[in-house]
């Protein structure tokens, strides 16, 4: 089997959740001894982990800008004229929308629907240009790999069309080493609770802050928070007064995230919506416990080895903080319940998932 790679978000110079998910996605593909093939498209040069890959070969054929309508053009225009001059058997696009005028049947990841399902989170341009692209890409494409099985759920019935055509495929967890991590100097280990994520709504960060503050008037010895996001000055970004012993440090790097994930007490993650919930399993990998959402895919990929909590209702918040924070023996099922969740997903699942999502395309397309 010959596949190309429409992997133009490689190119973007800051790494995104769906480029880390193509480049993973590839290393474990690369490792595969299966016959399998693949023509990377997007790129002007391999990532150095994909160089020493015989079955891995670049086309040389990337966009002349890395998003924008030019992007597009070649996405739209020139990815299609260039897969005619090879004898490629499907084309996977790993974020966007698949070359529409493609010869070869197509594969398209979609990671999640939430600017359809829930526009209000998103600015009225954005949500607009996805509620009109987004039946484009699901139409166009032959074959839909998705997520999670609360994705596929919320795919299938927005766009009842779609059913029989999508694919749910965890994504890999790339494992947390303690040697792999950097000190944060004014962290005192051990001592924290800890929120990781952008100050996006869905996230559900002003009821996560007034759960923790009433977790502090109720607590005798209350342990910190520390917000590891993409602001660090988030009480002005929500409106919301200052709250003790929150410390909000803005974006951080991934040594300083991974120290903080394996020096946390506890992770507290209750957001309102996600397609996965990475943060969940890169806790648990790190053996730390953790307080999530009752709901959606956040339940589906924690399972019983979390604590979970209704997100819309602050006292509920609140009560799953005081039991994760001063339980220690529930800290310690949750860590051995963690260590054996996080062994259903790895990058080699997820390779092996998607070459299956490959072949049933191509049969399909045969039949």
């Amino acid at each position: 089997m010959y596949v190309a790679i429409n992997a133009r978000v490689l190119a973007k110079p800051e790494p995104t959740g769906v480029s880390r998910y193509t480049k993973q996605l590839l290393i474990a593909l690369a490792g595969r001894d299966d016959g399998v093939d693949y023509l990377m498209f997007g790129v002007d040069t391999l990532p150095p982990e994909l160089q020493n890959h015989a079955c891995i070969e670049n086309a040389e054929c990337f966009p002349p800008a890395t998003s924008g309508l030019r992007a597009h053009f070649w996405e739209q225009v020139t990815l299609p004229r260039v897969l005619r001059r090879h004898n490629v058997d499907v084309c996977h696009t790993t974020a966007g929308i698949p070359p529409i005028l493609a010869s070869v049947p197509t594969v398209i990841t979609i990671h999640d629907i939430s600017p359809i399902t829930h526009p209000e989170w998103f600015s009225r341009r954005y949500a607009t240009l996805y509620r009109a692209l987004t039946p484009l890409a699901l139409r166009s494409a032959d074959h839909i790999v998705t997520i999670s099985n609360f994705s596929q759920s919320e795919i299938t019935t927005t766009y009842p069309w779609t059913n029989g055509s999508v694919s749910t495929v965890y994504n890999g967890l790339t494992p947390i080493p303690k040697h792999a991590t950097e000190p944060i100097t004014d962290i005192d280990a051990g001592s924290y609770l800890l929120f990781v994520g952008s100050l996006n709504p869905r996230k559900n960060v002003t009821r996560l802050l007034n759960a923790y503050a009433q977790y502090r008037e109720r607590s005798d010895q209350p342990l910190s928070l520390v917000v590891a996001g993409s602001q660090r000055d988030i009480f002005a970004t929500i409106d919301q007064r200052p709250i003790d012993s929150v410390h909000t440090l803005g974006f951080v790097s991934d040594k300083k995230r991974n120290w903080l994930y394996h020096n946390a007490t506890a992770l507290l993650f209750p957001s309102l919506y996600e397609g996965f919930g990475l943060p969940i399993i890169e806790a648990m990998d790190c053996e730390t416990p953790v307080l999530t959402s009752d709901r959606g895919a956040m339940a589906e990929i924690a399972d019983d080895a979390a604590v979970l909590v209704d997100p819309t209702d602050v006292d509920a918040i609140t009560a799953g903080i005081q039991r994760i924070a001063a339980d220690s023996s529930l800290r310690g099922s949750l860590v051995e319940l963690g260590r054996e969740r996080v062994k259903e997903f790895s990058w080699g699942s997820t390779a092996e998932g998607t070459v299956s999502a490959y072949r049933r395309t191509i049969d399909a397309c045969v039949d």
